[in-house]
């Protein structure tokens, strides 16, 4: 496997690909060693690793630093806060969803793209369920 096909491998499989479709989105990274960062993420890596420009910086005891450009190592993240405004699913759907020709991917990636769509289908569907029954007891 080469190293374009492990890390969208790795993209593919795990949320990475949540975290990769916010570029250009303003959040919040809380880091292991309680601080936390905000700022707006330019560029996310297969490795989860972030970089954010205009970013403030908390240290665990609540003193802040304004710094241009900040750069976070995947493994020191915490939880990655995301904005309100942002449908998960959507964004995991154009994440994973290949825009280039079927007959380049692997069978491995087909299986993997195919496994996504049903869990997608899936939880739409649930989804779907849930709001239909909130609001049959709102009508009730």
């Amino acid at each position: 496997m080469g190293l374009f096909a492990r890390s969208r491998h790795r993209e593919i499989n795990t949320l990475t690909c949540l975290v990769m479709g916010l570029k250009g989105w303003k959040t919040t990274v809380e880091l292991h060693n309680d601080a936390f960062v905000s700022g707006l993420i330019t560029d996310v890596d297969a490795k989860m690793n972030i970089e954010m420009t205009d970013a403030r910086y908390t240290d665990g005891n609540g003193k802040m630093v304004r710094l241009d450009n900040f750069h976070v190592m995947g493994r020191k993240i915490r939880y990655v806060h995301i904005p309100d405004l942002i449908d998960i699913m959507d964004l995991i759907q154009k994440r994973v969803t290949v825009s280039g020709p079927r007959h380049k991917m692997s069978k491995k990636g087909h299986i993997a793209q195919k496994r996504t769509e049903q869990t997608l289908k899936r939880y739409r569907r649930e989804r779907e369920e849930l709001s239909r029954a909130q609001g049959e007891r709102l009508n009730q």
